[in-house]
């Protein structure tokens, strides 16, 4: 049974399968999103969009009708092709898998299509959603035709059946995960068929896709019937789809399921505070802030993800966002304070606990200090106005010593308690 063969009348044991695991996959989602949009994301969140919808609506708006910009149709293509990659199969397959349903691997077919068909809604919204927004610049910029500006969003909702398709080939034939393969089905073939509907005739592109997608159903059921399922690649591409979203939770709140592994990383020695037995800690937490996959990558995706929001600002709005995006990376540096507390040797130095605190004290404020610096930076690139920069930069120093100073405390104040 191949992954698009229409189900009979009889319920299939794996379709109930992949059902219950869905359900139980949006009530772990469910339970990490209660923490992601918490008060201070949703208000960031809205924000943001009220400026980025702002800032488009006036780049829309400067323009003239018809514009001939150069890029603008490239600049389209590769938006599009962007929004295709978002929206992985979503298999919720487990590492017992590969043994315990392997006597199950006829009626795999039945599991993959209702699979296919839940990680095609989700990406297929994306695709929708981000499609209706392009319409104004489709019209304006790229001067397309009303009349093919719904074959265009028809065109990248096949693209995306096309590129979701091409992944869920990978799980029979072995080919379509090498990385030509993956160019060519997943970027270069939807790019033609972008350009071609840009270009000369969006009708010719649509059919062309649909021939595709009925090309590449052809070839997935011959490989089902022809070859194995590959247990081992799907589970490990299940697995990494999950870490990302775990990593995305370990932001907000703490996640058991991301492992994070220490690296070396000998560049950094030059950088680092060299051991001194008047501040033990303070070597502990810096080593362990540059050396920890878990908060080094924390670190650096808060710092690139605000810097870069802040380069396309150039309102008051960014006085906002610097200031929640340097509260969000305190707050998730926190954690490190208690990193050592399971080490026994930790608890019979002779250095006393607030000495600890105040070592930790010493770190986060500096990294906060440095952070706020850098975002200054780039509110400066965004807005062009150096008294923002400075407002900003005020506000974010007089909110870095709130963080490291009695919120801190509070925070710690369990542990405190106990230790005194």
């Amino acid at each position: 049974m191949s992954i698009l063969e229409w189900p009979t009348w009889k319920v299939n044991k794996m379709d109930g399968l992949y059902r219950k695991r869905q359900s139980d996959y949006f009530k772990q989602i469910f339970k990490y999103l209660r923490y992601v949009l918490n008060d201070f994301i949703v208000l960031l969140v809205l924000f943001a969009l009220g400026g980025l919808g702002l800032a488009y609506s006036d780049y829309v708006k400067s323009m003239s009708h018809p514009s001939n910009l150069w890029y603008s149709k490239p600049l389209l293509v590769l938006i599009a092709i962007f929004l295709l990659q978002i929206g992985k199969p979503k298999t919720l397959l487990k590492k017992a898998d590969a043994v315990f349903l392997l006597a199950k691997e006829s009626e795999m077919g039945q599991y993959l299509k209702r699979s296919f068909f839940s990680s095609y809604l989700s990406g297929a919204a994306i695709v929708f959603v981000g499609g209706l927004v392009l319409v104004p610049f489709m019209l304006f910029a790229c001067d397309v035709p009303k009349s093919d500006v719904c074959l265009i969003i028809f065109l990248m909702l096949a693209s995306k059946t096309f590129v979701l398709l091409a992944e869920f080939a990978e799980f029979y034939d072995e080919k379509f995960s090498s990385l030509l393969f993956e160019l060519i089905f997943r970027v270069l073939l939807p790019v033609l068929a972008l350009l071609l509907a840009l270009s000369l005739n969006a009708v010719l592109s649509l059919c062309l896709m649909l021939g595709a997608i009925l090309f590449l159903i052809q070839n997935i059921r011959q490989s089902a019937y022809q070859k194995m399922f590959r247990w081992n690649f799907a589970i490990e591409k299940e697995t990494a789809r999950m870490m990302e979203l775990y990593r995305f939770f370990n932001l907000f709140c703490d996640v058991p399921y991301v492992v994070a592994k220490a690296k070396r990383r000998r560049f950094l020695d030059a950088f680092l505070p060299k051991p001194n037995p008047e501040n033990p800690y303070r070597y502990l937490y810096v080593r362990c802030l540059a050396r920890s996959g878990e908060y080094s990558s924390l670190l650096i995706r808060l710092l690139v993800l605000g810097s870069v929001i802040l380069a396309f600002l150039d309102t008051y709005l960014s006085l906002l966002i610097a200031a929640v995006f340097l509260y969000m990376l305190g707050f998730q540096l926190i954690p490190l304070a208690t990193n050592y507390d399971e080490i026994v040797f930790m608890h019979i130095y002779p250095q006393g606990f607030e000495k600890k605190i105040n070592d930790f004290r010493g770190v986060l404020r500096t990294v906060m200090l440095v952070a706020a610096f850098i975002f200054a930076i780039f509110c400066l690139i965004g807005t062009g106005q150096p008294l923002m920069a400075l407002e900003a930069l005020a506000i974010m120093l007089v909110e870095t010593f709130f963080v490291t100073g009695n919120y801190l405390e509070k925070k710690l104040s369990i542990n405190l308690t106990y230790r005194n």
